[in-house]
Formats: C-alpha cells, sequence, structure tokens
C-alpha cells in the first residue's frame, strides 16, 4: 500500500479559465475540493484531468495525481476538451464523460450582439448546453449574456422532449412590472426626493400571515386584463415557509425604482399605451425569492446533465411547482408596488399635494424573463419546443422595459414581430454584468472607501441601500452599457424604442 505524499498541481475553473496552484495530499479529493472552493470561489464539485477529460475520484486520487497535474474543476457540469479551431460557433468536443447524455443533434448556436462585449467564458457556456443537453435545438445569446455558475444568463433555449431547471435558473417567474402611478412630475423638487428617500422605510419587513395568504388567493389583475393565477397553500407544505417572504424585494440585483420620462421617441405608441410625460412610473424587478431556489434545488440534475423528460409525473410535478412560483412573483411585483407606493402617500386623495392626483396607479407591462414555456416554433417545420428563459424578456408579449444598472437609463420597446423568432421570441432582460461580485468589491472599495458616495449617481437620482457589498456590487461599473445593448437590439432590427426612462429613486435594502 503506497503511502500518501504531497504534490503540487494546477486548477483551472470552467469556464472562467482562473486558475491557482495548490499544495495537496494526493489520497485526499475532498481537501483538494475544499481548496478548489475557498481559492476560486465558488462551490467545486467535480475534478478532471485537463489533457484526457478523466474524472477524479477517491479511487484513482492516489494513481493520478501527480506534481505539475493541470485539474480542471467545475460546480457540477461535465468537463469538455475543446477545439479552438472550431468554425460553426459551437465548442468541439473530443471528450465527454457519459457520453450518453450528449445532444446527438448539436444544436444552432446564435448571438445578437454586434458592438455589445460578450465574454468569452459565456460563449462556452452557451457551445456546452448546444452539445451536451439533450434535445435542444436553439441555443441563442442576448446582448447582455454573461456567465452563470454552469449555464449562462441572458439566453434562452429551444429545446424538445426535455426541459432543464437549471436552464430557467433559481428565481423562477423572476421579471418586470412596469406601473403608472398616480404621482405627477410636475413641480416635483430634489427636497420632495429626499422626502420620499425618508419615507420609504419598512419595505423590507415582512408582512403578517393573514395578510400574505389572503393576497396570495384574491382576485388579482396584473397587468389590467391578465388574471394572475391564485397560490393556494395544498402545492406542498414544504414550500409555504417562503410565503412570509411575499411582499419584499430581496437582494443582489433586484430592485423597485421611481421613473419619469425624459424622451418619447414613439409618441403614437406611447399614447396607446395610456402613458402620460407629466406621470412618474415604478419599475418592480423582483421574482419568486426563496420559493423559486427551493425548486431548482429539489429537481437540479447535480453532476449530471438529465433535464425532464416531458410528460413523465415528475415533469408534472415540477411544471406545477414552476407555475406557482410565477403567480407567486407576479403578486410579489404587485404587492411590492402597492407597499412602495404607499409609502409615498400614492393612495391619498390629499389635494395640497401637487405631486399626487387621484387616479388610480396601474400596471402597464408585467412580464417574467425566468421561466419555460411552450413555442411554436414555424422555422422547425412548425415544431412545438420547450422555450426557456434565462433572464431574457419575452418579445411575444407586448412591450417591455429594459433597464440598465441603477444610475443609467432604461428603455421602453416594442418587439418588431417578424424578427421574433430569430431571436427566439426574446429580448435582453437589461444590462448584463461585466465584473463579478468579488471584482466589484475589490475594486469599487479602494475608489470608494466611503461606500455612500454611491448613494448619489451620475444621473443625480437617489439610491436607497445599506449594505455597502451590495453598493458596490451593483454599481454602474459592474455592469454593461446599456445604450450600446440598446443599439444591438435595434440594429438587428428586433425592437424600437418608445420612451426613455431615467432613474428618480432605485430602492435595494434598508437596515431593518
Amino acid at each position: 500500500m503506497s503511502m500518501p505524499k504531497k504534490v503540487r498541481v494546477t486548477v483551472i475553473l470552467q469556464p472562467s479559465g482562473k486558475s491557482t496552484v495548490l499544495i495537496v495530499n494526493n489520497e485526499n479529493i475532498d481537501d483538494l475540493l475544499k481548496q478548489c472552493s475557498s481559492k476560486l470561489k465558488v462551490k467545486a464539485r467535480r475534478l478532471f484531468i485537463s489533457t484526457t477529460g478523466i474524472e477524479l475520484t477517491s479511487f484513482n486520487a492516489s494513481t493520478l495525481l501527480s506534481d505539475d497535474l493541470k485539474i480542471i474543476v467545475t460546480s457540477g457540469n461535465q468537463y469538455t476538451i475543446n477545439n479552438s479551431s472550431a468554425t460553426d460557433g459551437a465548442t468541439s468536443i473530443d471528450h465527454v464523460p457519459e457520453t450518453e447524455q450528449l445532444n446527438s443533434h448539436p444544436a444552432i448556436v446564435r448571438i445578437i450582439a454586434r458592438d455589445t462585449l460578450i465574454d468569452q467564458s459565456a460563449i462556452d457556456q452557451l457551445n456546452n448546453v448546444a452539445k451536451l443537453y439533450r434535445g435542444v435545438k436553439y441555443v441563442i445569446g442576448m446582448p447582455d449574456l454573461h456567465a452563470g455558475q454552469s449555464t449562462p444568463i441572458g439566453s434562452v433555449v429551444a429545446s424538445e422532449e426535455f426541459i432543464y431547471p437549471e436552464l430557467i435558473g433559481t428565481d423562477i417567474g423572476c421579471g418586470m412590472s412596469f406601473i403608472r402611478t398616480n404621482l405627477k412630475s410636475c413641480r416635483l423638487t430634489d427636497k420632495k426626493l429626499l422626502k420620499w428617500v425618508k419615507q420609504l422605510n419598512g419595505l423590507d419587513d415582512n408582512l403578517g400571515e393573514d395578510v400574505i395568504n389572503q393576497y396570495l388567493k384574491q382576485d388579482l389583475q396584473w397587468p389590467m386584463g391578465i388574471n394572475v393565477e391564485r397560490v393556494e397553500n395544498d402545492i406542498s407544505d414544504e414550500y409555504d415557509i417562503y410565503n412570509q417572504q411575499l411582499g419584499t424585494i430581496g437582494g443582489g440585483n433586484h430592485f423597485a425604482e421611481l421613473q419619469e420620462i425624459e424622451q418619447v421617441l414613439d409618441k403614437e405608441a406611447f399614447s396607446k399605451l395610456g402613458l402620460d410625460m407629466d406621470c412618474l412610473y415604478l419599475l418592480v424587478h423582483s421574482g419568486s425569492r426563496s420559493l423559486g431556489e427551493a425548486i431548482l434545488r429539489k429537481y437540479s440534475s447535480g453532476s449530471s446533465v438529465k433535464g425532464l423528460r416531458v410528460e413523465t409525473d415528475e415533469y408534472r410535478r415540477y411544471m406545477k411547482l414552476h407555475d406557482t412560483a410565477c403567480a407567486w412573483a407576479k403578486r410579489n411585483r404587485s404587492l411590492i408596488a402597492k407597499r412602495f407606493l404607499s409609502y409615498l402617500g400614492c393612495s391619498t386623495e390629499d389635494d395640497e399635494d401637487e405631486t399626487v392626483d387621484n387616479a388610480e396607479y396601474q400596471c402597464i407591462v408585467d412580464i417574467w424573463h425566468n421561466n419555460v414555456v411552450l413555442k411554436r416554433f414555424n422555422e422547425d417545420g412548425g415544431e412545438n419546443l420547450y422555450l426557456h428563459r434565462k433572464g431574457a424578456c419575452p418579445s411575444d408579449q407586448g412591450c417591455v422595459v429594459i433597464p440598465g444598472s441603477r444610475g443609467t437609463r432604461s428603455y421602453l420597446v416594442q418587439p418588431i414581430v417578424e424578427k421574433q423568432e430569430y431571436s427566439g421570441y426574446s429580448l435582453a432582460h437589461g444590462a448584463g454584468r461585466v465584473w463579478s461580485r468579488t471584482k466589484a468589491r475589490q475594486q469599487l472599495s479602494e475608489r470608494y472607501p466611503n461606500a455612500k458616495q454611491l448613494q448619489r449617481t451620475d444621473l443625480n437620482s437617489h439610491v436607497i441601500c445599506d449594505d455597502k457589498n451590495l453598493l458596490y456590487e451593483e454599481a454602474p461599473q459592474c455592469y454593461k452599457d446599456i445604450d450600446v445593448i440598446i443599439q444591438d437590439l435595434v440594429d438587428f432590427e428586433l425592437v424600437k424604442v418608445i420612451a426613455i426612462m431615467k432613474p428618480l429613486i432605485t430602492y435595494k435594502m434598508r437596515e431593518k
């Protein structure tokens, strides 16, 4: 029996390419995984020899681990050996473990971008989806495409026979609501905005159980004319605990933002939507909170690209939970808007306040950008395909709002019908990250030692965020240029711009 020894190895994270050198025990695979997780700032789950694609396990580590070995680290997905000379836009694979799970007819990969910078790691993830996921026919990246933990954000995947929960992500039903408020822009002063900033206190507090249960089951049209399914408690007791988060925004890139119309480019379309230059508008970005994450944990394929075959019992159980999470998310955005606007006196009938009129606020747009739907693709022989959106707005549901980062403008756009199928019936959902959260904290904490400097933007808007790290992580510098992303969509003849909105107050979170 051989004695364990220390070996020097280089570990490389796929798909980002981040690497480091480690000294490890050649028989302790758990210690190697732990060191990889610590040094590479991910949850390392699988290890592969870079030259052969052989997976390292506790059974072969003592034989295969040696000095100067290069090891590929993944968070669970398969390791692929890429051929850089591939010319079809998809990554060539020489060896992949469990080849019976490879897509037998590799998908068409398409990226909707010309001037927007797309990181190679995100492209690699797109290509991996095209090659490894069975039944996938189309894989499309939007201009805001960026790498996720294993599959990219800002992408659309159309498949047959199988659906894949990881291609939707943790926040099932995440999306945007755009609301015309009864707050008026006339005579709006910075003094008034500062007053509103102070009044927006308590949005992070959980509501009472009775209030939440009533809101989950009451009739709701959001937007007007669109009925939202009731959320019943008989889905599963294990998920009821997450209902207490209803009406709260959450962390990450979620927000509620008060906006004013800065410019109208299509007056006719603007008028048809019932919009008014004199009104202020609220944009809410949130989803199903921890409910969606819990569902993904239950149905994630883990270390293999498995998927759920359609029309099986497992598929039906997942889709029931998926649809519940989507309805929950709509009701969440609706309740966030109601709470936000109530703090600003939107329900008041105080005629002395010239920034408020007595009309009701109205949801103009509400869309999901994290979900799966069945969609007919005519170019594929009129076949129905399962359309997974992970950070992609639908282009077949009417007008949508595409926001920039906080402190930048948002765009109200009208999709162009003729080109919808080319983009997978989808559009960009925002600006898309260029810096990781770790890099954002490192770079901006040096530039802005006092994070409160970031609570006022270049557009003179206010940011409500008491989390220092979140101020750094969600700063405009961490995101792509929204103007360039919109221009790419225009150049591809996918949208026309109706109006441009400017932020006034962006709410992220307050300390309780």
